[in-house]
């Protein structure tokens, strides 16, 4: 009869609870709740306790279906975690995530830009029904540290939505892209054209979300943030994508890109002279396999490929005369015209 309830959306408490005396398989359910909401390493529940609460639901409970009931669940592989005593204490171990693993999770969706802060906060509440009540208060300390850096539309959930869906069943997209004018307002690029994307995957670079796939009309991998995707000219088209992204593109994407912004047309492969007090931060950006030749007691070569955009003179740029482009050329002189081109607002002064 509960079921039939549940069902139709009407949930008669009464006839719920009636439902719930004296069924073993209720009873079963209230403990595996009970443990996983209220029990944790520093909050055991006796059996006393359980007795208790249990008698509280209109159950019927003693110490030896208590212990049955906890070696069940043993059996099923729960890890209820027994404390023995003349009064024997439970507590729910293993988790499907540990404590530190969902701060991680809490603080990332805390520290996003993307997630807007109601879609976080609703996030947040979900991951805490993973842990006990009382380490669910300790997932909330930073909560609402970051609120001022949400400012993106709560519509990016959709979007990311169909882009993922999109992917998913190889399906070619349709959307405007916005920028912003000198008044701060958005505004369709390029005269509200629309832009027809064979999506490759969606990468997570620098607080931002984007979309990386190949565009139809010059035939090159574009890169598209989310946010800036007009999610109501966003169409997901019946038409098959055009291609199937490259096996390394993604780890092209997080190693040689230093503007999301970058054209695979602008790949080059580059040797850059370092101090050796940089080898860490080098190691760091393009990884442990990157290629390095020592030149004398100070210095190292680094060669790589990489996107050659402002982006990554603006990079270069930071370390000063820590870092200095052997090749090739071209790369040298372009270098070479980005900073006389700043030098040269600074003359005219």
């Amino acid at each position: 009869m509960a079921y039939d309830y549940i069902n139709d959306g009407h949930i008669n408490t009464d006839v719920l609870q009636k439902g719930i005396k004296g069924n073993k398989k209720a009873r079963m359910l209230q403990l595996l709740k009970m443990l996983n909401e209220e029990t944790d390493e520093k909050h055991p529940l006796s059996t006393n306790e359980i007795i208790a609460r249990m008698k509280e639901l209109g159950l019927e409970v003693n110490r030896k279906t208590v212990k049955d009931d906890v070696d069940l669940l043993i059996a099923f592989g729960y890890d209820v975690v027994i404390i023995k005593s003349s009064n024997n204490s439970f507590y729910l171990g293993d988790r499907n995530f540990e404590l530190s693993e969902l701060k991680l999770m809490v603080d990332a969706i805390s520290a996003s830009k993307i997630i807007s802060t109601k879609a976080t906060n609703a996030l947040i509440e979900k991951l805490q029904k993973l842990c006990s009540k009382y380490q669910a208060e300790e997932l909330l300390w930073n909560r609402d540290i970051n609120k001022n850096i949400k400012p993106y539309s709560k519509n990016v959930n959709i979007i990311i939505d169909k882009l993922t869906r999109a992917i998913g069943n190889k399906r070619r997209v349709n959307f405007k892209y916005n920028e912003y004018n000198i008044k701060k307002e958005l505004q369709p690029r390029h005269d509200g054209k629309v832009y027809d994307i064979s999506p490759y995957f969606l990468v997570w670079n620098e607080d931002h979300y984007y979309l990386v796939g190949y565009e139809a009309d010059t035939k090159t991998t574009k890169t598209f943030r989310i946010d800036r995707i007009d999610g109501t000219s966003l169409v997901v088209s019946k038409e098959q994508a055009m291609r199937k992204p490259d096996r390394d593109l993604l780890s092209k994407y997080s190693q040689r890109t230093f503007s999301m912004m970058a054209n695979e047309e602008n790949e080059r492969t580059v040797v850059l002279r370092c101090k050796n007090k940089l080898i860490t931060i080098m190691v760091d950006r393009f990884g442990e396999e990157v290629e390095t030749k020592v030149v004398d007691k100070e210095h190292f070569d680094l060669t790589t490929k990489l996107y050659v955009t402002t982006g990554f003179f603006s990079w270069l740029a930071k370390f000063g005369d820590d870092i200095k482009i052997v090749s090739p050329p071209q790369v040298v002189s372009d270098y070479r015209k980005h900073l006389e081109k700043i030098i040269k607002q600074y003359n005219e002064l």
